[in-house]
């Protein structure tokens, strides 16, 4: 029987796990990534979330006008019906605090929430991030205008109601997004962003950064990652994909020269910020696409003995690993959040002379079918 006790376990599709038992779930898993990548390499066993229940350092949360009142919740797969609840399992208690609270405001200063069935409405969605080893947490709303109306007297009550914020800030989403954050952003409260701590470093995380949501699973995650590098110190290390820097951050102090590179400006601008906080120099930020920048590479001389590649689910471009492989790095290790699009990409680098040695898988995503792993791949007669 699962130990998860949800009330809405049957309207809402984001736990789709959550009929089983955790031990199940780790099997279900375990069996889903050698079934998948074992034609390749070994896999070993998987490592268990810290917690299956209330890991999540990011809620991203809806709200729906229900007769008298205002509540909160997600969206369904593929639309735009809202699962409601009052405490959501996978979330903090902190993030359900302050989904209530933004409930009730909402209703008394007459910020209604926005209904893509009739394109009318104000609020789009709040996200809420916690710094689990700060303590710091953030607020952020998005609304379909830059006028937010009453907003000193609204933020004033939001923080009586919860004086844990640290942050407050409002974007704008008028795109056909429904999840989106947007570009534009007020800081309402405080500094607009807040601060973490992973493998002792230390990161600053903006509404719009990317950052792994299990912070405890992510460190264990890095470290493997790190270790299948197998870094000396004498190594210059492609981290392709790079969001905030987290993971180029956490090798470079056993690297010679980091290489990173992301498309997204915002995130290299969070990136360069977090090295700077770290007081970092031997990693080099570049906003572009990273089968143009190896390219770069290339055409500058510049060896890569080791590549960290972290794609979004849908995996790796084929021009990129074409590329990829001619910049022909020693050791690849690449980590996934979809099994399926990594064993795509590993069978074409396969092509290109790497062989896979091993896989760690990670229950990052407790009570979801997800789960992110991690392989080592090596050219030509090189073993790990």
């Amino acid at each position: 029987m699962s130990e998860m006790i949800c009330k809405n376990i049957r309207s809402c599709s984001a736990c789709q796990l959550s009929n089983l038992s955790y031990s199940d779930q780790l099997l279900f898993k375990q069996k889903r990534c050698i079934r998948t990548l074992s034609p390749f390499c070994k896999v070993e066993r998987i490592t268990p979330c810290d917690s299956p229940l209330r890991y999540r350092n990011k809620a991203q949360f809806v709200f729906k006008k229900s007769g008298s009142r205002i509540t909160y919740g997600i969206y369904k797969s593929t639309t735009h019906t809202i699962s409601e609840t009052d405490d959501c399992l996978l979330c903090t208690e902190h993030a359900n605090t302050v989904a209530r609270a933004l409930c009730k405001l909402f209703l008394s200063f007459k910020l209604r929430p926005y209904d893509y069935y009739k394109g009318t409405g104000y609020i789009r969605s709040a996200v809420i991030r916690e710094a689990f080893s700060t303590g710091e947490l953030m607020v952020v709303i998005n609304g379909n205008s830059p006028v937010f109306p009453a907003k000193r007297t609204f933020v004033s009550a939001l923080l009586k109601a919860c004086p844990f914020i640290t942050t407050v800030v409002l974007c704008v989403n008028k795109s056909d997004e429904k999840l989106f954050t947007g570009n534009v952003q007020e800081v309402l409260f405080g500094n607009g962003y807040i601060t973490d701590v992973l493998c002792e470093k230390r990161f600053l995380i903006s509404p719009q950064s990317f950052y792994q949501i299990n912070p405890i699973g992510t460190e264990r995650l890095y470290q493997k990652a790190v270790e299948l590098a197998a870094l000396t110190g004498n190594e210059n290390v492609l981290d392709a994909y790079c969001g905030v820097g987290t993971i180029g951050i956490c090798a470079s102090d056993q690297a010679k020269t980091v290489y990173s590179v992301e498309q997204n400006p915002q995130a290299v601008r969070d990136a360069e910020k977090n090295a700077r906080l770290n007081g970092i120099e031997n990693i080099r930020f570049t906003q572009a696409d990273a089968k143009d920048y190896i390219k770069t590479l290339r055409e500058q001389h510049i060896p890569i003995d080791v590549a960290l590649i972290d794609p979004p689910r849908a995996g790796c471009s084929l021009s990129f690993l074409n590329t990829l492989s001619k910049l022909c790095p020693k050791r690849i290790v690449y980590i996934s959040c979809n099994i399926d699009t990594q064993k795509r990409d590993i069978a074409i680098l396969r092509n290109k002379g790497y062989k896979a040695q091993t896989c760690y898988p990670f229950d990052l995503f407790a009570q979801t079918k997800h789960v992110e792993s991690v392989c080592l791949l090596t050219h030509s007669d090189i073993r790990s």
